[in-house]
């Protein structure tokens, strides 16, 4: 699923996010400023779950049709997710997530960002958004 950033957290805060991240790109990675800019501008705009993934947000998925309600369970079928903090190891990239019914649950990074899409950012997050 794609996840329109703006939607979100609205234009201004958009725009802060991609800014941000265009500077952690060319003071990180060194690239020129255009360069920097498309490539944060890209990310932002295909929803790069790598890059949007951060502690307090919700992510939610389409009810699956054949399901009689929300109930918890693990996997992809739980609803609604709420990031309480991403994890990037040795053994992969997940985000660790409480169900509505208080169940902890370790998610890939792919399966968020393939079968979610990004609901709430918390207002008070920090401007630079999620240090990558």
């Amino acid at each position: 699923m794609n996840s329109r950033i703006d939607l979100v957290v609205g234009g201004m805060r958009a725009a802060e996010l991609v800014n941000a991240y265009r500077g952690r790109l060319e003071r990180l990675d060194l690239l020129p400023p255009q360069a920097a800019l498309n490539v944060a501008c890209y990310a932002y705009a295909a929803g790069c779950v790598h890059l949007l993934a951060a502690p307090g947000q919700t992510w939610t998925r389409p009810a699956a049709e054949d399901e009689g309600g929300a109930g918890c369970v693990d996997g992809p079928a739980t609803e609604e997710l709420l990031v309480m903090e991403v994890e990037n190891s040795e053994s992969g990239h997940f985000a660790v997530c409480r169900e509505p019914c208080g169940i902890i649950a370790k998610v890939p990074l792919e399966e968020l960002g393939s079968g979610y899409a990004l609901a709430h950012w918390p207002k008070d997050s920090d401007v630079a958004g999620p240090a990558r």
